[in-house]
């Protein structure tokens, strides 16, 4: 089998994990080389400040030893199989980036004889990209369960980023869906890599994954976790992945099932709301519950508490900006500075990137509510 045959099972093998993504919605990149038109494994990642970094995200193998029910490459499955020898995959990923096809790698794996021999395999990757061919661009390893200490530390030294998916939140849905994986092992390699993060002082971050729709958790149940990791310091961010119908199960949702992409959405709106704007789980929905599909979270919080309302916009702070539908971290930072010696006006607000339209109802400009069609003089 080619390299660009393994390519093609591997990089598409890939695909069902979004932690390498930045909306949770994967873009195949257009790349072409050597006269090919598509290169698989290639997509793009949207950075925290909105650009997009082409990566070849790929699997080291799919050949594995677990039998996830919902996981295109569980062991019962037939389909092609294939693995890299460490050395070619380094030699591919250096050859396109060389090219400038991509900018990063994000490196996954099924799990073949055993985790500490899969990741080995990984981390001699790595190792060769980073000091044989001087590799410097963006590295994500991701962490396989139950994987030696050592082998996380090395991970953690490597990689710009390092992730190991939960999956799913509750043990129970682990237990139907994930024969033999355990939380408390998922949770431990986060708490592995961040404690030899800190021990030698490096900026890797972590990150994890879990699956929306395949079982009964709620989204209260999935944002509880998520608050309760970034609280003790576990994770950069979580990942959200609509359940794509991939087998015939009857633990599953049947085939015709439609990815629940709304909901994901929804909850990548929620997330946002607790790492950004302060906001906690308990706040967004009520236990047992899911986010409401037809609104996002902010105006549905708003909606729910008109005894927040009006904020006026002359002396609030930060802190009550921002929970103004409309007004995000940086307009409020924006209209902070501003509004000292600047007459307000919706114009104006509208050009410091507020979207005026939804904050209007929830507003006041010197006791007064402002006009929906006003177009007075700018800040």
């Amino acid at each position: 089998m080619t390299v660009w045959e393994k390519l093609e099972i591997l990089g598409a093998a890939a695909s069902y994990d979004h932690s390498c993504t930045g909306t949770g919605f994967k873009r195949e990149a257009p790349a072409s080389f050597e006269g090919r038109r598509r290169i698989p494994g290639i997509y793009l990642a949207q950075t925290a400040d909105g650009r997009c970094l082409p990566l070849l995200k790929v699997l080291f193998t799919n050949r594995c030893r677990y039998d996830c029910v919902y996981c295109v490459n569980r062991a019962s499955k037939d389909v092609p199989r294939a693995s890299f020898e460490p050395r070619e995959l380094a030699e591919l990923a250096m050859e396109l980036y060389r090219k400038g096809v991509i900018r990063g790698i994000f490196l996954s794996s099924a799990v073949a004889r055993s985790a500490d021999y899969t990741m080995e395999r990984m981390l001699e990757v790595a190792r060769l990209l980073r000091q044989v061919y001087s590799f410097r661009g963006y590295l994500h390893l991701k962490l396989l369960p139950g994987s030696d200490p050592e082998l996380v530390r090395q991970a953690v030294r490597l990689a710009n980023r390092v992730s190991a998916n939960l999956e799913f939140v509750r043990r129970k849905s682990l237990a139907l869906l994930a024969p033999g994986k355990e939380k408390r092992i998922l949770v431990g390699a986060l708490a592995q890599a961040r404690r030899f993060k800190l021990e030698e002082e490096l900026p890797t971050s972590l990150t994890t994954q879990v699956i929306v729709g395949a079982t009964q958790e709620t989204d209260y149940d999935i944002l509880r976790a998520a608050q309760n990791l970034y609280r003790q310091g576990l994770l950069k961010r979580m990942y959200f992945s609509a359940y794509l119908p991939v087998n015939d199960d009857h633990r599953l949702p049947p085939k015709e099932t439609p990815p629940p992409l709304l909901r994901e959405r929804r909850l990548y709106e929620a997330d946002f709301l607790m790492r950004l704007y302060g906001f906690s789980y308990e706040e967004l929905l009520g236990p047992g519950k899911n986010l409401d599909l037809a609104k996002d979270p902010k105006l549905s919080w708003a909606e729910r508490h008109p005894e927040f309302f009006p904020v006026e916009l002359k002396k609030a702070s930060y802190e009550e900006l921002i929970r103004v539908p409309g007004i995000g971290p940086r307009s409020a930072k924006k209209l902070l500075s501003l509004r000292k010696d600047c007459v307000l006006t919706t114009k104006g607000l509208a050009r410091l990137g507020i979207r005026v339209e939804r904050a209007l109802p929830f507003i006041t400009i010197g006791g007064k509510r402002p006009a929906r069609n006003l177009s007075l003089f700018s800040l």
